[in-house]
């Protein structure tokens, strides 16, 4: 699921035009039509990030329950390689009927809790979402009452935290991130001393220089989203010599 501002459509097409291509069901949220990027949610005159999103996750309960396990909130400049969030899944054996949620983890300066950074991504369970999905319909419910403007992350985990959803793992068995929060120039060049809130507000403390990048990551931040087509050619379509050719049914054009 991608939530997109009325003056963005552009950038949530290179989704659509590359790794979308690898989703079960691409659901884009919105509160513009645009004929390329269907289907999507309407959220009539709002701009507010977390509207779209909270809209957007109560309307792919509501008509995808049934068919999907796993719901993925990304944003519209992401980059997922759906093939090793699948593979993480099956490795660590979560089931969708688990209220789990899990993506790159920060810490909460007042509680110390986890919560999900947003900006990275992050992975509902279909239990999960319909917790949250039923909370959120409660009028009584004072957890979960939606409000525009707020930190998404903090505020979607203030409702999955009352409704018995926990943050579950998504490092790999390094303890390396799978789930990128900075883009890759970032990474590369100076990680954390560019940034330096990233590494006094991660849950994980790290003493490295940069995020230690899994060797299966499935979510990166793309600063230019053309690069998109860069990033799909890497993954899925440059041959290396010496190297068994990649199975055209799990890595479909």
């Amino acid at each position: 699921m991608i939530p997109y501002n009325y003056n963005s459509p552009d950038t949530a097409k290179y989704v659509k035009r590359t790794w979308g291509k690898h989703c079960n069901v691409l659901l884009f949220v919105s509160g513009d039509i645009d004929g390329e990027l269907e289907p999507y949610v309407p959220v009539i005159n709002s701009t507010d990030t977390w509207t779209l999103v909270q809209q957007g996750l109560m309307q792919a309960y509501l008509f995808y329950a049934d068919q999907i396990d796993w719901f993925l909130r990304v944003e519209p400049s992401s980059f997922v390689v759906l093939e090793n969030l699948r593979y993480m899944i099956h490795k660590r054996k979560y089931q969708p009927s688990q209220p789990i949620y899990f993506g790159y983890e920060l810490e909460n300066i007042v509680t110390h809790e986890s919560f999900v950074h947003h900006h990275s991504g992050y992975v509902i369970s279909r239990e999960a979402l319909r917790r949250y999905t039923m909370a959120s319909k409660d009028p009584e419910n004072k957890e979960c009452t939606h409000w525009e403007g707020y930190v998404e992350g903090l505020d979607i985990h203030r409702c999955l935290r009352f409704a018995n959803v926990t943050v579950a793992e998504s490092r790999d068995e390094f303890e390396h991130e799978t789930f990128l929060p900075v883009t890759m120039d970032y990474q590369f060049l100076n990680g954390y001393d560019t940034i330096p809130w990233l590494r006094k507000l991660s849950y994980h403390k790290r003493t490295e220089k940069t995020v230690p990048i899994s060797s299966r990551a499935i979510c990166f931040l793309v600063e230019y989203p053309p690069e998109m087509y860069d990033y799909y050619y890497f993954v899925y379509r440059l041959k290396i010599f010496g190297t068994p050719v990649r199975n055209s049914i799990d890595f479909r054009p």
